[in-house]
Parts: structure tokens; sequence; C-alpha cells
């Protein structure tokens, strides 16, 4: 195992980035907040790799939320705070800008910063030990609009008041209840159902799956009609390699074999 804070692993087409301060129960350093947008990019120009999952290293925690310890440092000054606070919405944009899919694999606690992070991937599958807590308000701070909007996306504006009001936990059923949680498993199956998933989309069409990531994300910025860019994507899909392989593939009943990446 690494002894970086935060590091990637390529198993075949899928990409794993683990947080991995298990001491700390993955706590989210600045370290780990500076390089999580370069394993991103890193992710985005390898063709090899279609999925990315993201995990704490230990069943423990996801990740429990920034490292408070440092707020000393890192809140020093004014120009200290405006630089750590840059970091961490760097990474979160790098995340949730991502083409490629990206699965968050949460077990344990799912605090804070973690919280937000996780709402930055595509799909958030738990086990039932997971919990999830957002809480400025024993720190008396407030989350940006941006971060913000992606929990009350999910579950809706009076839950998401609930949980950054009141500083309120969310065990793992109501996680999946009001939509927090994509997927829900036992411990012993978390593993086996996430990279299972993953490995669905890895046959599947990488055309599809990365337009309707783009026009998801285009729903989610309040776009009522698609951008030209985002519809002329769509259309140029009909003369793709990937449907005309799809296409064959049904008609000569096989699995298709998508090549575009």
């Amino acid at each position: 195992m690494s002894e970086r804070p935060v590091y990637l692993e390529k198993q075949g087409e899928i990409a794993v980035m683990v947080l991995n301060r298990p001491a700390k129960l993955n706590a989210l350093n600045h370290e780990i907040w500076s390089t999580i947008p370069k394993l991103c990019a890193e992710i985005a120009d390898d063709p090899a790799l279609k999925v990315l999952i993201v995990r704490g290293a230990t069943p423990a925690a996801f990740a429990s939320g920034a490292d408070i310890a440092e707020f000393p440092t890192v809140h020093a000054t004014p120009e200290t705070a405006k630089a750590y606070h840059h970091d961490i919405h760097a990474a979160y944009d790098a995340l949730n800008g991502m083409e490629k899919p990206t699965i968050a694999m949460i077990a344990g606690y799912c605090f804070g910063g973690g919280c937000a992070l996780a709402l930055c991937c595509d799909m958030r599958y738990a086990d039932t030990t997971s919990t999830f807590c957002i809480p400025p308000a024993k720190l008396g701070i407030a989350y940006s609009l941006k971060e913000t909007k992606r929990l009350a996306d999910l579950v809706g504006p009076s839950k998401a008041k609930e949980m950054l009001m009141g500083a309120k936990v969310i065990e793992a059923e109501e996680a999946l209840n009001v939509g927090l949680v994509t997927r829900l498993f036992q411990p012993g199956e978390l593993q086996r159902g996430t990279y299972g998933f993953a490995e669905e989309l890895c046959g599947l069409s990488q055309f599809t799956i990365r337009t309707i990531s783009a026009t998801v994300r285009e729903i989610s910025a309040g776009a009522q009609q698609a951008s030209d860019a985002l519809q002329a994507r769509i259309m140029g899909g009909f003369e793709g390699e990937d449907y005309l392989e799809g296409r064959a593939a049904f008609l000569e009943k096989r699995r298709a074999k998508f090549t575009y990446r």
C-alpha cells in the first residue's frame, strides 16, 4: 500500500482513487485536495481507463471531512485561506467535471468535505455501515453555493437545509431513501457490487456514457434545451463507430465490441 495520502490504482479499465489516511479516518488534508485534480487529469488522458471508483483506505471511513488540524495554518491569513479554498474547489470541480463515469464507494464515515467530495461523483454506492453528515453549523462556516446545490439537487431543499442547518447525521437507510445514496449493500457485498457495476460500464458504449454525462451536466446547470455543441454530439452518434457496431451486434445477436474512447 502506498504511503501517499491519496493515490491511484489501475485495475484493467478501472481506475481507483484511494483516500489514504486511515489513522485519521481519511481526513482530507491540503495535499489530498491539491493532488485530486492531477489524478483526475491522468485518468482523463488515459484512453485505457473507462471508469473511476473513489474509496477510502479503511472500511471505517470514506472520508471524515477536511482535516481541521490544518485550519490554524491554512487560515492563518486571508491569502492562505483563499489559496486553500481554491484548491478544495478545484478538487471538487475536477471530480465533478469528469466525463468518464465516477462511483464513490462508501463505507463508514462520509462527513463534511468527504460527503461533498462523494456528491461530485456520478453515483454513490454505500454499505449499511455508512453515515453522512455535513456539519458547517458546528464550525461557524457556510458551504459554497455550488456545493450546496449538489446536495439540494439530490435530496431536495428541505432535507438539504435540515442537514446543513442542523449538522444532522443521516444513516445509510435514510440516505438511500432521500437520494443521497444511489445503491445500498451489506458490508461484505459493497466492493463486489461497486466493481461489478464498474465492469458493466466498461463493456457498454463509452460514447453513450460520456454524452449522457455531458447532458446531465447541462441539465444541472439549468439548461432547458441542449447547447448547439451537445446537440451536434448527440446527432453525430448516429454516424459513429459505436452506433454502427451496436446496430450490427443487435441484428447479429452477439455482444457488441465498442471501440469509442
